[in-house]
This record gives C-alpha cells, structure tokens and sequence, in this order.
C-alpha cells in the first residue's frame, strides 16, 4: 500500500524515516526516501542561490545525504546489495552542490565519511572479511554515535559466515555500556539491534547460557521502553530456546511475563476508569 506523503514537507519526511526505521518497515523507508529525495531536488532547483532553502531546519546537503542513505541502508537490510551501493555513490560525492557554507561543507564531509564505513558494511556483509580489519580501524576513529551501527554490522556479518569476533567485542564492550538508553527511536533500536544479534552470536557460538541471559537483558529493556518490535523478536527467540534455559533463567522469565500481565491490567483498568469519568 502506497504511502500519503504529498502534504508533508522534507523535516516531515526525515521523522517518517527514522519512525520506519525504528519499527524495521523497509520497504516504507524505500518509499519515503525516494519522495524526501524528490522534494528536496526541487527547492533546489528552484533556490539554487540558496544553500538553505525556505523553511528548512538543515542546509540542502544534509537532505541529499540523509534521503540517499536512509534507501541504502533499507536496500541492505532488505539484501539488496548492488542497489545498496548506487545509494553509496550518492552520497559519497555531495560536492557538485553549489554554494556550499561553513555547515554545508560538514555535511558534504560526513557523508562522504558515512559512504566509506557502508561500502565497509556491504563488503563484510557479502563476506569480504579482508575489510574487517579496516572496518574497526574505521569504528575506533569514528566518534561514539558510529560504534553501535559498526558492531551491528560486524555481528551480522559474523552470524551470516560463521566466525568469531570475540576479540572486537571484548574490545567495544565498555563503550558500548557507556552508551546506556538514549532517547531517539533511532538510537533505542540499535541498541536493541545490538543485543539481540549479540544473542544470536552467542548461540552460533553454542554458548547457550549467555544467548538466553543477553535474551533476557532485551526483553526487559523492551518493557521499561515500550518496544513491541523488539520485545516481539525477543520473546520468539526466547520460546525457540526455552528448553536451554535453567531454573534461574525461567524464573527471571517468569517474572518478566508477569510484570508485562500486571503492567497491561492497570493500563487497562486506567483507561477504563478515564473513560467512565467521561460519560458519567
């Protein structure tokens, strides 16, 4: 089903975006990427003397980016490899804008930054593992907000060839505990990304205690979040594992469902009580 995006202007279009990327919704990403793409073309087009055009928030070059990198990475969640790198190249080269200021001259320079780390992905994630070394180099000079989407991708590409990163993890972990909860969906979904690839890596690797405990870490994070994505993934991959699980583990599990049962009944019983005050 077609999305209406017609009425909505190109910072509209940027939360659309980053609200399908939260929920997984490709496809969606796809759509809204290619008319954030086209709208921005045409103030362009129309504002040519202009590197901000009428009632933006950002400088031109930062929709160019963001429109042709949100598609990319949908083609490569989506496994579509070879489209994925046409995006690349999009923004790899932002430069033939015109005009370009003090903050637009950034944002040419980031994206070019973000293209080499994602022509990285989809090297390792089609199992070039030459590029891993690169890859990491790349991640430790990058700053904070690019160690999550980096170990996301070392992790995919792990579970898809089978081999170990035991040495990046052991590396990352302290950073990666640092970065805690943040407040973006974009961010709340990496994070969870990150640990339920990390319980998907534990398993290829056999380690059946620590799947089922990194399972278990999700689970609570998607409740104290309010995350129906994640804690769906979590929960069937906890009920394919079940069998693994000790007595210490199924207990934890127990008292999670339970708090979901108790936190679902006063919700309701709330709204119950709202509603009859309003047609009392």
């Amino acid at each position: 089903m077609k999305l209406d995006l017609e009425e909505l202007n190109v910072d509209s279009l940027i939360q659309m975006l980053k609200a399908s990327f939260s929920f997984e919704n490709w496809d969606a990403m796809i759509e809204i990427a290619d008319k954030l793409h086209e709208q921005i073309s045409i103030i362009y087009e129309n504002n040519s003397n202009l590197i901000r055009g009428p009632k933006l928030k950002r400088s031109i070059p930062y929709y160019f980016g963001y429109s042709s990198c949100a598609k990319g990475i949908a083609l490569q969640k989506s496994g579509k490899y070879d489209e994925a790198k046409l995006c690349i190249q999009k923004y790899a080269d932002l430069g033939w804008i015109v005009g370009l200021d003090e903050e637009a001259i950034y944002e040419v320079e980031y994206y070019r930054n973000i293209a080499k780390a994602n022509s990285y992905v989809i090297d390792l994630l089609e199992g070039k593992m030459g590029m891993l070394h690169k890859y990491v180099e790349f991640i430790r000079k990058s700053d904070d907000e690019e160690l999550l989407p980096g170990l996301i991708t070392i992790l995919e590409s792990s579970i898809i060839h089978d081999y170990s990163v035991d040495w990046i993890l052991k590396e990352f972990k302290i950073n990666v505990d640092d970065i805690g909860e943040h407040e973006t969906i974009v961010n709340i979904r990496y994070h969870e990304d990150y640990i339920y690839l990390l319980a998907m890596y534990y398993y290829k690797q056999e380690n059946m205690y620590d799947t089922i405990n990194t399972i278990l870490e999700i689970l609570l994070l998607s409740i104290k979040l309010d995350d129906d994505t994640g804690f769906k993934k979590s929960a069937a991959l906890f009920e394919l594992l079940r069998d693994h699980a000790d007595q210490s583990q199924l207990k934890v599990h127990h008292n999670i469902m339970k708090t979901i049962i108790e936190k679902e009944f006063t919700r309701s019983f709330s709204s119950r009580i709202e509603f009859s005050k309003i047609h009392s």
